[in-house]
């Protein structure tokens, strides 16, 4: 698969949590990643995590080179969130395919 594939798949993955989290109870159907992540995430938090994912996509899609945007945004959910197993490898794809593949330096991605 290409980056931009990858990358696409990416956003598609966010956009799928993010309509789990706002939805109540079960009006569409779940993933098993998804309902990790709703059983896992408290009630209340699942607002801000939806935000914070769309904030995400928007960054992604419209300023994909401003990675210390994108790092914050990636810190706060990882900081939140990152025990959960599938957040935690959506960040970590986050990485891979916008934060890396932007990399010009020698430096931390």
């Amino acid at each position: 698969m290409s980056r931009k594939e990858e990358q696409e798949n990416i956003i598609k993955r966010l956009d799928s949590i993010i309509r789990s989290l706002s939805q109540s109870r079960s009006q569409i159907e779940s993933s098993e990643d998804i309902q990790k992540i709703k059983d896992k995430v408290e009630q209340d938090d699942k607002p801000r995590l939806a935000t914070l994912l769309e904030d995400t996509i928007v960054l992604l899609k419209d300023d994909p080179q401003n990675r210390v945007k994108i790092k914050e945004k990636l810190n706060r959910i990882w900081n939140g969130y990152g025990h959960i197993k599938p957040l935690a490898e959506v960040t970590g794809e986050i990485k891979k395919y916008y934060l890396m593949a932007n990399s010009t330096g020698s430096g931390n991605p």
